[in-house]
Protein backbone atom coordinates (compact mmCIF):
# COMPACT_ATOMS: atom_id res chain seq x y z
CA UNK A 1 0.00 0.00 0.00
CA UNK A 2 1.47 3.15 -0.91
CA UNK A 3 2.25 5.87 1.51
CA UNK A 4 1.92 3.20 4.55
CA UNK A 5 4.40 2.16 6.95
CA UNK A 6 4.20 -0.77 9.46
CA UNK A 7 5.74 0.52 13.26
CA UNK A 8 6.04 -2.09 15.66
CA UNK A 9 3.89 -4.42 13.16
CA UNK A 10 1.32 -1.54 12.99
CA UNK A 11 0.34 0.27 9.80
CA UNK A 12 0.37 4.11 9.83
CA UNK A 13 -0.68 5.66 6.85
CA UNK A 14 1.50 8.88 5.67
CA UNK A 15 -0.79 10.37 3.67
CA UNK A 16 -3.51 12.01 6.21
CA UNK A 17 -4.59 14.97 6.75
CA UNK A 18 -1.06 15.79 9.13
CA UNK A 19 -3.66 18.23 11.55
CA UNK A 20 -6.02 15.01 13.07
CA UNK A 21 -5.06 14.84 16.42
CA UNK A 22 -5.18 10.62 16.41
CA UNK A 23 -2.74 11.03 13.97
CA UNK A 24 -0.36 13.03 15.99
CA UNK A 25 -0.77 11.02 19.07
CA UNK A 26 0.11 7.56 17.46
CA UNK A 27 3.04 9.21 16.43
CA UNK A 28 3.97 10.23 19.90
CA UNK A 29 3.13 6.95 21.29
CA UNK A 30 5.57 5.51 18.50
CA UNK A 31 8.16 7.57 19.64
CA UNK A 32 7.39 6.94 23.52
CA UNK A 33 7.56 2.85 22.69
CA UNK A 34 11.06 3.76 20.98
CA UNK A 35 12.23 4.86 24.08
CA UNK A 36 10.63 2.75 26.09
CA UNK A 37 12.39 0.06 24.29
CA UNK A 38 15.57 1.52 24.16
CA UNK A 39 16.01 2.12 27.81
CA UNK A 40 14.99 -1.06 28.42
CA UNK A 41 17.50 -2.88 26.09
CA UNK A 42 20.48 -0.64 26.49
CA UNK A 43 22.17 0.04 29.86
CA UNK A 44 23.51 3.72 28.65
CA UNK A 45 20.13 5.20 27.32
CA UNK A 46 19.25 4.43 31.50
CA UNK A 47 22.37 5.85 32.77
CA UNK A 48 21.63 9.11 30.49
CA UNK A 49 18.79 8.86 31.83
CA UNK A 50 19.25 8.58 35.81
CA UNK A 51 22.10 11.44 35.42
CA UNK A 52 19.57 13.90 33.60
CA UNK A 53 17.14 12.82 36.53
CA UNK A 54 20.33 13.58 38.80
CA UNK A 55 21.15 17.18 37.40
CA UNK A 56 17.94 18.37 37.65
CA UNK A 57 17.10 17.21 41.50
CA UNK A 58 20.58 19.00 42.25
CA UNK A 59 19.67 21.73 39.98
CA UNK A 60 16.09 22.34 41.93
CA UNK A 61 18.54 22.06 45.16
CA UNK A 62 20.63 24.23 44.62
CA UNK A 63 18.27 26.55 43.00
CA UNK A 64 19.76 27.42 39.80
CA UNK A 65 18.52 29.81 38.10
CA UNK A 66 15.95 29.87 34.56
CA UNK A 67 18.84 30.20 31.89
CA UNK A 68 20.76 27.69 33.97
CA UNK A 69 18.15 25.26 34.22
CA UNK A 70 17.60 25.93 30.30
CA UNK A 71 20.73 24.99 29.08
CA UNK A 72 21.49 22.24 31.81
CA UNK A 73 17.93 20.63 30.06
CA UNK A 74 19.77 21.63 26.88
CA UNK A 75 22.96 19.45 26.87
CA UNK A 76 20.72 17.06 28.61
CA UNK A 77 18.73 16.62 26.07
CA UNK A 78 21.46 16.55 23.69
CA UNK A 79 23.11 13.58 25.08
CA UNK A 80 19.87 11.85 25.28
CA UNK A 81 19.45 12.17 21.58
CA UNK A 82 22.69 11.44 20.05
CA UNK A 83 22.42 7.90 23.12
CA UNK A 84 18.77 7.57 21.09
CA UNK A 85 20.29 7.52 17.73
CA UNK A 86 23.66 5.48 18.92
CA UNK A 87 21.09 2.82 20.37
CA UNK A 88 19.29 2.76 17.25
CA UNK A 89 22.04 2.37 14.91
CA UNK A 90 23.17 -0.59 17.19
CA UNK A 91 20.06 -2.17 16.49
CA UNK A 92 20.06 -1.62 12.73
CA UNK A 93 23.54 -3.28 12.45
CA UNK A 94 22.18 -6.31 14.75
CA UNK A 95 19.49 -7.06 11.85
CA UNK A 96 21.20 -6.14 8.67
CA UNK A 97 24.45 -7.56 9.79
CA UNK A 98 24.52 -9.83 12.97
CA UNK A 99 28.04 -10.89 12.30
CA UNK A 100 31.20 -8.87 13.26
CA UNK A 101 32.78 -6.97 10.79
CA UNK A 102 35.85 -4.41 10.94
CA UNK A 103 34.17 -1.88 8.86
CA UNK A 104 30.50 -1.76 10.75
CA UNK A 105 32.43 -1.39 13.77
CA UNK A 106 34.09 1.46 12.87
CA UNK A 107 30.42 3.26 11.82
CA UNK A 108 29.71 1.82 15.34
CA UNK A 109 32.47 3.65 17.49
CA UNK A 110 32.18 6.76 15.53
CA UNK A 111 28.39 6.64 16.45
CA UNK A 112 29.43 6.29 20.21
CA UNK A 113 32.27 8.68 19.78
CA UNK A 114 29.08 11.43 19.09
CA UNK A 115 27.52 10.06 22.89
CA UNK A 116 31.14 10.52 24.05
CA UNK A 117 31.44 14.31 22.90
CA UNK A 118 27.97 15.09 23.73
CA UNK A 119 28.34 13.76 26.99
CA UNK A 120 31.61 15.92 27.57
CA UNK A 121 30.23 18.83 26.75
CA UNK A 122 27.78 18.15 29.27
CA UNK A 123 30.00 17.71 32.10
CA UNK A 124 31.60 20.88 30.87
CA UNK A 125 28.13 22.58 31.27
CA UNK A 126 27.36 20.92 33.91
CA UNK A 127 30.56 21.79 36.13
CA UNK A 128 30.57 25.40 35.16
CA UNK A 129 26.82 26.32 36.17
CA UNK A 130 26.56 23.89 38.75
CA UNK A 131 29.90 23.90 40.46
CA UNK A 132 30.12 27.65 41.67
CA UNK A 133 27.11 27.24 43.77
CA UNK A 134 27.55 23.57 45.11
CA UNK A 135 31.23 24.78 46.68
CA UNK A 136 28.70 27.38 48.20
CA UNK A 137 26.50 25.25 49.44
CA UNK A 138 29.30 22.86 50.44
CA UNK A 139 31.27 25.83 51.90
CA UNK A 140 28.36 27.37 53.72
CA UNK A 141 27.64 23.20 55.83
CA UNK A 142 31.37 23.42 56.82
CA UNK A 143 30.93 26.59 58.69
CA UNK A 144 28.14 25.47 60.66
CA UNK A 145 29.61 22.34 61.48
Amino acid sequence: MAGSLAVHGFPMTTNRNPTRWHDHVEKFRVALMGLIIAARRHSSVRFHAIAAIAVTAMSLFLRIDLRGCALLATVAGLVMATELLNTAIEELVRVIHPDRCPKIGRVLDISAAAVLVAALVAIVVGFCILGPPLIAWWQSTETRL
